[in-house]
């Protein structure tokens, strides 16, 4: 072989050793989850958990991880080898919350994590918490009915309410969000960690604070909408320093005494959930702003009533990919992996067109109104777009208190959306939700964490721009109640209740009752097998009681089990 023809083969050699070699590493931004196969087996004393871990290209480390759902520390339990594989276990059978794991490969230039809970959950959760619901008063009338019926959806969740009604406030107007913020601390004190969620209905006065873009645009630093103001105790925001008038945009302007608060980022641990449902200036609609929240509530509660597809797909459409190192669309795998069947990968608003995806997820360029090729108003506003909790990420729309913008519009559209986001700067973290966790507990969780949970996310932790468009009481679903809840009385002393069971009793086991007083989950009256649907009860005493009945059941998936209870039926009984 002559020496010019082993130099050609040298090359080509080369060349296909580099184009194999970047063909082998070559990142997706779904290779930066960690994603174990998981296999449960049990006996009578405890839970065996198997991971298997998937094959990595490059010599690394896994380290395991576990905590109680509630902790914020982490044990870490085992580091094992890339490649090692297999992990084993045990959580006893008794443990009445599932366990916390988290997953994490470790090597010089990748890693990727993951985040699952895992075992059982036996809990009822009954009592939630209490919940303000603040509504701008020019909507409260003609909503009338509407939030009547959510309030008694939410004691019907395990969820106390208290209705406030509020000035609206078209622009800016600091005196307004002062007299907003002093009902808040006024229910912080009445109620001090029962306080869970605020939820702000119609045009209630926005909020502005900070002085940054999480976007990265110079034409868009300055203050943002926040009602993350309204939870944070007063002596941690201040209105003196920031002094910044680049932006575009006026009301992005913040300087020292404007109203406009100083924090970019949370000041303290917030225990409050915020979401907000507002339609204001929503120009591509033609419905009314009454109309559009007349319809957001009846979405709602056909949600609770367990009346919307059953099929729990996640959509991603990810319009960036590996370009950015904080690999945007990680932030959508890593949580939509622990919760739905299957994930498809495709156009935002086609596929939503077609089909229900109970998650789903884009990223791209963006703009107030719209992120490139994948969504805008226009579009929510004409079509509909199948879809329960939506993930947007694109620059400028996270600056939320603009007319027709898209995070807004998206929630005013038909027939199912009911929680929005801006996510991927933090990342957001909701896994949760598969045990039937109100995503109030999830978005608690991401706004507070920093080093909780790592991911290839980069900015925003913390941000005080952290908002949920939506009801943040919401869990991932509801099974359907039981039906014709009713009461009569055999005597002075005696009462029956009766009822009829839903349709579906596929997955039934049994009835909760409990008994309610004063606003207050006094105690459970009776747990019954799914063949009963009438129990007598003894009425000594006089006044006012409520009766909630739940249907339970047992809903099983790979990661464990849980109990989830439908919405539940209520009945009001006087005597005396």
């Amino acid at each position: 072989m002559n020496i010019f023809l082993r130099q050609i083969l040298t090359i080509i050699f080369i060349f296909l050793l580099c184009f194999f070699s970047t063909k082998i590493f070559s990142y997706t931004p779904k290779d930066y989850i960690l994603q174990p196969k998981i296999l449960i087996t049990r006996d009578s004393v405890d839970l065996f958990v198997h991971f298997e871990f998937p094959w990595f290209s490059e010599q690394g480390k896994i380290i395991i991880s576990k905590k109680s759902i509630y902790s914020d520390f982490w044990e870490e339990i085992d580091t094992l080898e890339a490649n090692s594989q297999n992990y084993y276990d045990t959580i006893p059978i008794f443990n009445i919350e599932p366990i916390e794991y988290g997953f994490q490969f470790a090597s010089d230039n990748f890693n990727s994590y993951g985040y699952y809970l895992v075992g059982t959950k036996t809990t009822f959760e009954i009592e939630k918490g209490n919940v303000l619901v603040l509504i701008d008063s020019t909507v409260n009338s003609p909503l009338e009915k509407e939030i009547s019926r959510f309030a008694n959806d939410l004691v019907a969740d395990g969820w106390h309410s208290k209705i406030e009604i509020v000035p609206r406030s078209m622009t800016f107007n600091p005196n307004e969000v002062r007299k907003v913020k002093r009902i808040v601390n006024k229910y912080k004190s009445l109620w001090g960690k029962k306080f869970q969620a605020l939820i702000l209905v119609g045009k209630v006065p926005v909020p502005y604070t900070g002085n940054y873009t999480f976007d990265g645009h110079s034409d868009h630093i300055g203050a943002f909408p926040s009602d993350l103001v309204y939870v944070v105790e007063d002596s941690h925001l201040t209105d003196e320093v920031e002094y910044n008038i680049s932006a575009n945009r006026e009301e992005n302007w913040n300087v020292p005494f404007d109203g406009k608060y100083d924090q970019t980022t949370v000041p303290s641990k917030i225990n409050i959930a915020i979401g907000r449902i507002d339609f204001s200036n929503l120009t591509d609609f033609q419905e009314t702003e009454i109309e559009l929240l007349k319809r957001y509530f009846d979405k709602n509660h056909s949600f609770r009533m367990g009346n919307f597809p059953k099929e729990n797909y996640g959509l991603i459409d990810d319009g960036f990919g590996t370009e950015s190192e904080e690999i945007f669309s990680a932030t959508a795998w890593m949580n939509f992996i622990p919760l739905c069947d299957s994930i498809v990968e495709g156009n935002f608003a086609e596929n939503l067109k077609k089909k229900y995806f109970r998650f789903s997820f884009a990223c791209n360029s963006g703009s107030y109104t719209s992120i490139w090729s994948s969504i805008n108003s226009e579009i929510c506003a004409k079509d509909s777009i199948h879809t329960t909790f939506a993930f947007l990420l694109g620059s400028y729309l996270w600056d939320w208190d603009t007319e027709r913008n898209l995070l807004r519009s998206l929630l005013a559209s038909k027939p199912n959306t009911l929680l929005v986001g801006w996510i991927g700067r933090p990342y957001w973290h909701f896994h949760h939700l598969i045990f039937g966790y109100p995503f109030s507990f999830s978005f608690l969780r991401t706004l507070n964490n920093m080093n909780l949970y790592n991911s290839p996310g980069i900015f925003g932790k913390k941000g005080m721009h952290l908002e949920i468009f939506g009801d943040p009481t919401l869990r991932i679903s509801y099974p359907s109640p039981p039906n014709n809840f009713s009461h009569y009385f055999v005597n002075d002393s005696l009462m029956n209740l009766k009822w009829t069971p839903p349709e579906d009793t596929t997955t039934l086991i049994g009835y909760l009752i409990v008994e309610r007083k004063k606003d207050t989950i006094n105690k459970i009256v009776s747990i019954v097998d799914k063949q009963t649907n009438e129990i007598q009860l003894k009425i000594s005493e006089e006044g006012t009681i409520e009766f909630l009945l739940f249907a339970v059941y047992k809903k099983e998936f790979i990661y464990g089990s849980t109990y989830e209870l439908s919405s539940g039926l209520v009945v009001r009984i006087t005597k005396g």
